[in-house]
């Protein structure tokens, strides 16, 4: 049986960012901090969109304010990041704080932006599209891309809310969640020529849990956040449920496994369109939590390559 029982006391606010919508939770292991993203400017959400990055040792934090909202980051292997911007991908120069677009957005920036991304373990950049909350927009004409060249190529269409990105230790499964859809799907992942095949259901979540942003430990264990539920969930390999954690938030947005020995688990989390009074009862909505799940993760691949 999965072991649901609330364990909010072991959980525990590493930086109370306020974020309004933070995803995309990167630990770099060379510097021992922790990156992550507030989405920003897009229909019902004014806050500034940013790069965020928080030091371990020091417990020092900074930030990179974005001229677009941003989806999701991952680091690049020669420097800065690389940030999945409403009008495209960019490279961001930390020093700098440059942008260089690396690929256009091929869609109506009116009604999709780019939501959930990050790298596979040969480097390559893959990110989704999240619908305008507009209900004229229709729902399934989002895509999964991966960046190829100077192009963002589709890779699988349909796709009303792009997220829970992730591969399997092997790299052999590749894991994607469409939130309005509440599947979470399996694909078998080509790490040589960065292809899938053989999509098939790896989790389908009941009516009214979000699933969002997920990662993957080293057992192979699938970790994704349940938006709106304030709780986490670890799926095996096999698509059962292993466990569920209760956060002190409602709004759990994403994970990512870090720390010295990447046993700490982080959860970016969001406060939008949350009442004064629930804001009162959550004052760690926005913040980044971590909790140790005794399971280890696996670093995080850094952008290397397209194609």
């Amino acid at each position: 049986m999965p072991n649901t029982g609330s364990v909010s006391s072991e959980v525990r606010c590493v930086v109370d960012a306020s974020a309004h919508l933070g995803e995309s939770p990167v630990w770099s292991v060379e510097e021992q901090a922790l990156y992550w993203v507030d989405i920003g400017d897009w229909p019902g959400n004014s806050a500034p969109a940013s790069v965020n990055r928080f030091d371990l040792a020091s417990g020092a934090t900074r930030h990179w304010t974005l001229p677009q909202a941003v989806g999701c980051m991952a680091l690049h292997a020669s420097g800065g990041a690389v940030v999945a911007l409403a009008s495209g991908v960019f490279r961001l120069d930390f020093a700098t704080q440059a942008l260089t677009p690396l690929a256009p957005a091929t869609y109506d920036l009116s009604t999709l932006r780019l939501n959930d991304g990050k790298c596979d373990r040969a480097g390559r950049f893959w990110v989704g599209t999240c619908l305008s909350p507009d209900p004229r927009v229709k729902e399934g004409t989002g895509h999964l891309y991966c960046l190829q060249g100077n192009e963002l190529k589709a890779k699988v269409d349909g796709i009303s809310v792009a997220n829970g990105l992730a591969w399997s230790p092997d790299s052999r499964v590749m894991y994607f969640t469409d939130s309005r859809q509440r599947t979470v799907w399996a694909f078998d992942y080509d790490i040589e020529r960065g292809t899938v095949s053989n999509r098939r259901v790896f989790v389908q979540a009941p009516s009214g849990v979000v699933l969002d942003g997920a990662t993957v430990d080293a057992e192979g264990g699938y970790w994704v956040a349940l938006y709106n539920s304030g709780k986490i969930a670890r799926y095996r390999p096999d698509g059962t449920l292993d466990r569920e954690i209760h956060l002190p938030v409602t709004k759990p947005t994403m994970l990512a496994f870090g720390g010295r020995d990447l046993t700490t688990l982080y959860v970016t989390s969001a406060s939008h369109r949350l009442t004064r009074e629930e804001l009162a009862a959550q004052p760690f909505a926005g913040g980044i939590l971590a909790l140790e799940p005794s399971v280890c993760g696996l670093p995080e691949p850094k952008f290397e390559r397209t194609g």
